[in-house]
């Protein structure tokens, strides 16, 4: 028998926590496709890469919720992912499923599955910028309405041309 059986069961959420976050590392690509570093995701999340370092390792058994919280919303998953038992279950299936049933998404990732990665981040960026020009757009304050057609007036009959 194990002399400290506790000390596994201590290791397993730490454990758990190291096989979520590195599977989010795994399947979570940047732009370009490759994996994300420990230093890109320090500098988004504000967590050290010392910190990022030990919790893919494993050594952390207790991770604080904001911290948790921070890597959920740069991996874009839910906070709750960090919680599931066993291996992970990858939400981005879910996500990718919702988005082909939209109109035209399938044909977009059909084409940009035929071209480069160069092409297809400069797709990204003509979709971001697009709806940033959206947004721009809708946030402005409304132009002024077009003039009303004329129409006659009441004293005066409108005449209808050669319908007979």
């Amino acid at each position: 028998m194990d002399a400290h059986p506790e000390s596994d069961r201590d290791r397993q959420p730490a454990h758990q926590f190291a096989l979520l976050l590195n599977h989010l590392f795994a399947t979570r690509l940047t732009p370009e496709g490759r994996p994300y570093t420990l230093t890109e995701v320090s500098k988004a999340t504000g967590l050290s890469v010392p910190y990022l370092s030990y919790l893919r390792k494993g050594t952390i058994s207790a991770v604080p919720v904001q911290r948790a919280a921070a890597l959920a919303r740069f991996f874009h998953v839910p906070l709750d992912y960090f919680s599931q038992e066993g291996p992970p279950v990858d939400t981005m299936d879910e996500l990718v499923r919702e988005a082909l049933a939209k109109p035209l998404v399938r044909e977009v990732a059909l084409r940009a599955g035929k071209v480069g990665t160069a092409q297809r981040a400069l797709v990204l960026q003509m979709l971001e910028h697009a709806d940033q020009v959206l947004r721009e757009i809708t946030a402005s304050p409304a132009a002024p309405p077009a003039e009303a057609p004329l129409r006659p007036r009441a004293e005066e009959p409108a005449q209808e041309e050669g319908l007979s």
